[in-house]
């Protein structure tokens, strides 16, 4: 570790996404939670770095969590652009975005925990849970869900999700495969619709909670 180093949730596409973008870009390293060095680990607040991404400065020994290590990631590459990336103001506006994407991002890609080293998934935290839940139907709904027996599936669906005792968890990845249904089908013609609405619906389900 050379450079300012990102230890991310290698069961989260996105944080794969984004941290591999800023490789690529130069501006930092990556290393996945679950091949952590040992050494690494005494200057980290794991429970803190499971739920905000840490960035190890090695030379410095500084450690920055979530927003602040990204921003200030982006302040060093594109210094002139400072002021906006470390604006409190934006800080703010961009927080609860993170708490929601964070709390739920395996709920998001639909991804299990590694099968090695240590694992960072999130607490599951109600507040942000119910928050994506009623979002990814809101939008859902906006899309436009195919109505008649199809929502009486789906709520024969979630009732019967509701007796899971991860009902929280069952409940995102329903709500996820509606929003995911909805957008996919949104483009398909007519009865199409209600084939492709349940075709993904049904697979992402069976994927995720299978």
């Amino acid at each position: 570790m050379t450079q300012p180093t990102f230890l991310y949730d290698d069961a989260c596409p996105m944080c794969r996404v984004y941290t591999g973008a800023f490789k690529r870009c130069g501006w930092s390293d990556r290393t996945p939670f679950s091949a952590i060095d040992e050494e690494i680990l005494p200057r980290i607040d794991l429970d803190r770095g499971r739920h905000e991404i840490p960035l190890v400065d090695v030379r410095s020994g500084e450690v920055l969590y979530g927003l602040d290590a990204m921003t200030t990631v982006l302040s060093r590459a594109m210094p002139r652009l400072r002021p906006i990336f470390r604006s409190p103001v934006l800080l703010a506006i961009l927080k609860p975005l993170y708490w929601l994407i964070t709390y739920n991002r395996r709920i998001i890609a639909g991804t299990r925990a590694p099968e090695n080293g240590y694992d960072c998934a999130p607490d599951v935290h109600r507040g942000w849970r119910l928050m994506w839940i009623a979002l990814a139907i809101i939008f859902a709904t906006l899309l436009g869900i195919p109505g008649g027996w199809t929502l009486f599936g789906v709520f024969f669906i979630g009732a019967w999700l509701i007796s899971r005792a991860d009902r929280l968890d069952s409940l995102g990845h329903l709500a996820t495969t509606i929003l995911l249904a909805s957008c996919l089908s949104s483009w398909m013609p007519g009865k199409v619709t209600i084939l492709v609405f349940w075709a993904v619906l049904v697979g992402e389900l069976w994927r995720r909670l299978g």
